[in-house]
């Protein structure tokens, strides 16, 4: 039950934010509940590995490749459902603790939250990082011209 309302606030939020930067009308839905998805990875992750950086790299990973697909169905650019996705992700807890340690001049604990929240961010950009170039590299090699290895007609001499 507690993942079912979770779902359902990170898609709201999902929702919100792409109204508010003027998302198609038609990608709102989609983004909303990529988005959903994506945050039930992440607490599940979270659940059973124990580590807050591992949950935000496969959930980035995973609203990143499911950006990608949903890009390429909907004709739209996989940004437009990347970031409504990675927003419920961002580490504005350890941010806003290292601000709270730096006021209150606990430096040692600021510092402790500042990698917290770096490594969080880290975690995230590297799983986008990573899908957008596996993306990148399968188109590349769908464009990729088959007669420099196609040695059988080369050696028959024919011409393609």
């Amino acid at each position: 039950m507690l993942y079912i309302k979770e779902f359902i606030i990170s898609t709201i939020s999902a929702f919100g934010f792409s109204y508010v930067f003027n998302s198609p009308k038609k990608s709102v839905l989609v983004s909303g509940l990529n988005a959903g998805f994506g945050w039930v990875i992440f607490r599940l992750v979270e659940q059973f590995s124990e580590s807050v950086y591992i949950a935000s790299f496969m959930s980035a990973l995973f609203i990143a490749i499911s950006s990608e697909v949903l890009a390429r169905i909907f004709h739209y650019p996989a940004s437009i459902f990347i970031f409504p996705g990675i927003i419920n992700l961002c580490p504005g807890e350890a941010i806003y603790n290292t601000m709270r340690y730096f006021i209150a001049n606990e430096t040692p604990m600021a510092i402790i939250s500042l990698y917290k929240a770096l490594g969080i961010a880290a975690a995230i950009a590297f799983g986008v990082l990573l899908s957008s170039s596996f993306s990148l590299s399968l188109r590349t090699y769908k464009e990729r011209s088959h007669r420099r290895t196609d040695f059988l007609s080369i050696l028959l001499g024919r011409k393609k």
